[in-house]
């Protein structure tokens, strides 16, 4: 049985993205990007700005973690750990898949955002978001063969061996902004 927690993290990726565009109409209200933790919308003491090299102006801006932000993200990761590492990977997989899905549906407000952001072109867009679609498909297609146990030849006569992929733990990520 999943956890609340993990329910909702699955569920993150296609019902709970944010659309600047659709949320906040334009972006001359220059909204704040919340962060996510578990699964919530939550707004940092302080945010830093975007500014779009096209125009030299702040489109938007996004939340800056604290420390115990990151100290409660990683501990609520942590917490929902063991309920995520027995999931099926057919469960998993299926993320994988969604994600790459709705990328697909909404390209052309992803390509925006990197338009606005980078200064990213058409061709760059398609390149990125491209490469990005096709490394979620991928990794869609490995996860079975990643957690398969084998059984390889043993060098010491009359031993046998067993080696079993399981998640070890939980990443914490940081965007280099």
């Amino acid at each position: 049985m999943l956890t609340t927690s993990t329910k909702r993290a699955a569920a993150l990726s296609s019902h709970h993205s944010l659309s600047l565009y659709r949320r906040y109409g334009s972006t001359a209200t220059q909204p704040t990007i919340p962060l996510i933790i578990n699964g919530q919308q939550v707004h940092g003491s302080e945010s830093s700005p975007v500014i779009s090299p096209l125009t030299g102006k702040e489109v938007w801006s996004f939340s800056c973690a604290s420390k115990h932000q990151v100290q409660e993200a990683v501990q609520n990761a942590h917490d929902t750990f063991r309920d995520w590492s027995r999931t099926k990977v057919s469960y998993r997989r299926d993320i994988f898949l969604k994600a790459a899905e709705i990328m697909e549906k909404r390209l052309d407000e992803l390509g925006g955002y990197m338009h606005h952001e980078l200064g990213a072109n058409k061709f760059y867009q398609d390149f990125v978001l491209g490469l990005t679609i096709e490394g979620l498909k991928d990794t869609a297609g490995r996860i079975a063969g990643a957690v398969q146990a084998f059984a390889p030849e043993s060098t010491h006569e009359g031993m046998k061996a067993l080696v079993q992929k399981k998640p070890y733990g939980v990443v914490l990520g940081i965007a280099p902004w």
